[in-house]
């Protein structure tokens, strides 16, 4: 039983790595790159996956495989040097989308 609560933590990590990026890279990509941001209450913006372990109860909501399928979506989208953003706000439960915005984009901490 500790091998599969283990084993069960373990890809729940690597899954939040794969599919959470920071939002505060300050490299230029050569191509388009998508990123996932978290977004609080209280305003707060939660870019890395390490704050977003913490958080991460508070948007149990959030349909995962509907998020990974708009992050492939969005990448056939992006422009080389640009970046897209999916934004998942706490309050109101809701998931915009910004398309092709500056490496620099930051999106509002309000919907």
């Amino acid at each position: 039983m500790d091998n599969i609560k283990y084993l069960y933590e373990y890809l729940r990590v690597i899954f939040n790595k794969f599919f959470m990026y920071t939002a505060h890279d300050s490299q230029v990509s050569e191509r388009g790159v998508v990123s996932t941001i978290h977004i609080l209450k209280s305003g707060e913006v939660i870019s890395s996956v390490h704050d977003y372990m913490k958080v991460e109860d508070r948007f149990s909501w959030v349909d995962r495989t509907f998020i990974v399928t708009r992050i492939l979506e969005l990448q056939k989208k992006t422009d080389d040097r640009k970046r897209s953003f999916i934004v998942i706000y706490e309050d109101g439960n809701q998931i915009r989308e910004f398309v092709n915005v500056d490496q620099g984009f930051k999106p509002l901490t309000y919907y």
